[in-house]
């Protein structure tokens, strides 16, 4: 488990929960039912209305793959990992991987060795690894902007929650009984929103993008590297590429 965006989420919710007990009010004051359904219904009918069913019935698993930590290597070890199967194939062929490439725990790196295996050549092996790193590029994109969106969506349907409130309170002044419940939905229409695109949608947003990075950065090491044997490079040659891939990478 990535415990940080376990930390995160619980730290801020946290946080908010013991401001509210500090506030001597309790936990009363702060629930408010046309302010649920103003700002997670009206945030859960645009998100749906703006992308794909495909997409939505991912966003689950994304939640869950926030939590998890990336199931790659260290790029140093990744390069190291590659420079080894590149010196075992020139030692002993490339059948020599088969079974060691069949243990492989990485999908990514699993398929690109096999292709290698079945005597790939490099001119049909890169795009094809490029192909399926795209893909993955577009299948995560879909979800980091779905956050993003619900994130963005529930300020907006707080701010309109807020005016909400405020149409009702002003046509309610001269009954002092309806002010309060008016301003109620002002302000915790925001206050929802806030916390919604905040303390959820925002750090999921953040930790599914970092993932992501790390994810797409390591497949193009594992193209590099594996495009390399294939064209049967020197290990030499093939170590100095990819760690100049490293030095390159942005931080």
């Amino acid at each position: 488990m990535d415990k940080t965006t376990l930390i995160g989420l619980a730290g801020g919710w946290g946080l908010v929960a013991l401001a509210i007990i500090l506030g001597g009010v309790g936990f009363g004051p702060y629930l408010d039912i046309p302010s649920v359904i103003i700002v997670i219904g009206g945030t859960s009918c645009v998100t749906a209305g703006q992308f794909e069913s495909a997409d939505l019935k991912r966003v689950t698993p994304a939640i869950k793959a926030a939590f998890n930590v990336v199931k790659v290597e260290p790029l140093p070890e990744l390069v190291e990992k590659i420079t080894f199967y590149a010196t075992e194939i020139k030692k002993h062929g490339v059948m020599h991987i088969e079974q060691k490439i069949l243990e492989e725990k990485n999908p990514f790196f699993k398929e690109a060795f096999q292709l290698l295996v079945d005597g790939t050549k490099p001119d049909v092996l890169v795009p094809l690894l490029e192909l399926k790193n795209e893909h993955l590029d577009n299948r995560h994109g879909a979800m980091i902007a779905i956050f993003g969106n619900i994130g963005g969506t529930a300020g907006a349907m707080g701010m309109i929650g807020t005016l909400v409130g405020l149409v009702a309170m002003l046509a309610n002044l001269s009954d002092p009984a309806a002010v309060g419940p008016a301003m109620a939905v002002a302000l915790l229409t925001t206050m929802y929103g806030a916390l919604i695109g905040t303390l959820f949608a925002g750090i999921i947003e953040s930790k599914l993008a970092q993932k992501h990075k790390v994810e797409i950065i390591a497949n193009e090491v594992i193209i590099s590297g594996a495009a390399m044997i294939a064209a049967e490079e020197s290990i030499g040659n093939i170590k100095m590429r990819l760690n100049a891939i490293l030095v390159e990478m942005p931080e």
